[in-house]
Parts: C-alpha cells; structure tokens; sequence
C-alpha cells in the first residue's frame, strides 16, 4: 500500500470515530443510556432491575417484565428465519399450556412485525413476543446472551434474578428440570 492509501484510511477511521462520538454526545435518548449503562463493566450507583426491563409489543405498546404475574418467566430469543428456534417453538408452547398459572414464557423476537405475527399465527403461539429490534444489544447484555447467539433461553426466578440461561435449542424437559426446583419451594 502507498503512503497515499494510508493516510486516506487512517483519515476515514479517524473521522468514523469522531462521528460515533459526537452521536453519543448529542443524543439525549434516555433508552441510548440505558444501553450504554447495561453495556459497561462498570459499577454504577444504581443498579437496573430485570423487572424495568422494556419490551415492545407488536402493536408498538411497551410492557415491562415487572408486568407479570407470574413467579417464573422464561425469556426466549428466537426468530422466524431460525432453524432451531422453530424446532423448539412446540417445547414452548407445551410449558406454557403445563404451568401457565406459575411460568410466563415471553419471546424476544428478531424479525419484522409483520413476519412475527405470521409465525405466531402459523405455529399457533400461546405466549407474547415482543420485538427486540435495536434494543437487541440491552437484551443481550441484561439476560446474559454473550454470543448473541439464536435461540437462547433464560429462566427468572421469583427473585427477578437469572437462573438458568441456555445457548442453542431448549428442550421440554431440560426446561421442566430447571424449572421444578423453583415451582416447589
């Protein structure tokens, strides 16, 4: 490479930089610091409770997960484009029907609003998905989805505290095992 070509792609870093800074400094969106909160390592002052976690609807309403009722949520990411995330949709819906008064399940989907309610209408879906869209990297960080990988499942317990968390495709009974403990104390 010439020393014309370094300069032009160290001047294009510099500026992309500079522009991802000033963007951070210009917003006031509190959703962007609630983001940049829940992505550091630091320690803050106040802790983000699970329970103020946002979720949006597919009608655009918001709900947060201190809404349930329920003792024990089951988080679930998933999309309509992934394979083992459609593999386990059925194992979902038959612990939603086995323990509905005690477990919520609640899917944060990856995809359109129009291709999510042609899914949940498809497989007959009996518990709410919300749509991650690009609040995907919170969602990530609060529930522990390091990789960001689909499908990835966590387990919330009466505590509102993070139980069990699962990479890959979830079956009924690793589910119910995890689960049991909890439902009977």
């Amino acid at each position: 490479m010439n020393k014309n070509n370094i300069i032009i792609v160290l001047v294009s870093i510099g500026s992309l930089l500079a522009g991802v800074s000033l963007f951070n400094l210009s917003t006031s969106n509190p959703e962007i610091a609630i983001n940049e909160v829940l992505l550091t390592n630091e320690k803050t002052p106040t802790e983000i409770s699970l329970e103020a976690i946002p979720l949006t609807d597919l009608d655009g309403n918001q709900k947060l997960i201190g809404n349930w009722q329920q003792p024990v949520l089951v988080i679930n990411f998933w999309a309509p484009w992934c394979a083992p995330c459609r593999d386990e949709i059925p194992a979902l819906i038959a612990l939603q029907n086995e323990f509905q008064d005690q477990v919520q399940v609640i899917g944060l989907a990856l995809d359109s609003e129009e291709n999510v309610r042609d899914f949940e209408a498809e497989y007959g879906m009996n518990y709410p998905s919300f749509l991650a869209g690009n609040k995907i990297a919170m969602y990530n960080s609060v529930f522990t989805n390091k990789s960001g990988s689909l499908p990835f499942t966590v387990i919330i317990d009466q505590q509102r505290k993070i139980h069990y968390s699962h990479t890959g495709k979830v079956t009924l009974d690793q589910l119910r095992s995890e689960l049991t403990p909890l439902l009977t104390k």
